[in-house]
């Protein structure tokens, strides 16, 4: 009897149904793995830091179609060491293709749409856009849809077709406009003159492109004279720039005694003033 089972399991594996799909997973396995490389390799050298990204993306492009050729190739091999007739598959995929067009018209689309995008170089992963009101990072781009990840980690996937008009961030310099209320009893010629130091400050920052600038005045209010400071910074930098900006202000009116206004209620008790 323990014969006879090992007999089978002996035929079963010396058998082309078993042996050969089994190559051939395997083949395809080791075949995704070093295309990707590959592919990486050839696609991401001698490239800058600007043109990094942009190439990030059609590598992800490139990998994931011929991950699936190469499934599908794998897939007919298995068919025929299982005795299938695969000539006449492979025959009947030109009226599959034209039924399966047809039914995956929106999938299409989104491959083209993809293809559209990295031509046209909408935008790339790493980028800062904003979709319909959603700002945040490309985190990831795949031939049917986009991630984007905001900063508070929300993530919004976009099907390729639906991005007909995207706003990209990261093709020119943010600039972050501080707007610093200050109390009218204080000089502007004093609060011009720290507000010009802190400018001098900022521009010694990383963050910083251009230089930065006291704008002077920029409304009046019922209780605060509102300053203007312009900053130039990369996109995607202008929150972390903005905080750093007012706790620099914060600290050097400190130093000043330039009071900052704030609400304040008087109560008096029904009395009569």
């Amino acid at each position: 009897m323990d014969e006879s089972i090992w007999q089978i399991i002996l035929n079963l594996v010396e058998s082309p149904k078993f042996y050969v799909p089994v190559i051939s997973i395997c083949v395809s396995i080791l075949l995704i793995k070093s295309s990707n490389r590959l592919v990486k390799r050839l696609i991401t050298s001698n490239s800058n830091k600007i043109e990094i990204k942009r190439r990030n993306t059609i590598v992800a492009l490139v990998q994931n179609i011929i991950k699936y050729i190469i499934i599908i190739f794998a897939g007919l091999v298995c068919l025929r060491a299982w005795e299938f007739d695969v000539s006449g598959i492979i025959a009947g995929l030109g009226v599959a293709g034209v039924v399966g067009g047809l039914a995956l018209q929106d999938a299409l689309k989104d491959i083209i749409m993809g293809c559209n995008i990295i031509m046209d170089n909408y935008f790339v992963v790493g980028d800062s856009v904003t979709f319909e009101g959603f700002t945040g990072e490309v985190i990831e781009f795949g031939l049917k849809n986009t991630k984007i990840k905001n900063v508070d980690g929300v993530v919004y996937v976009i099907a390729n077709r639906e991005i007909s008009k995207i706003y990209n961030l990261s093709q020119k310099n943010s600039n972050v406009y501080l707007k610093i209320p200050v109390a009218y009893e204080e000089s502007e010629a004093n609060v011009a003159k720290i507000l010009n130091k802190v400018c001098k400050v900022v521009d010694g920052w990383e963050l910083t492109d251009e230089e930065t600038e006291y704008l002077g005045i920029d409304s009046l209010e019922d209780s605060s004279v509102i300053y203007l400071v312009r900053a130039s910074c990369k996109a995607g930098d202008q929150y972390e720039l903005k905080r750093k900006m007012l706790a620099l202000v914060k600290s050097e009116f400190d130093k000043n005694n330039i009071k900052i206004p704030y609400p304040q209620i008087e109560v008096h008790n029904g009395k009569r003033v």
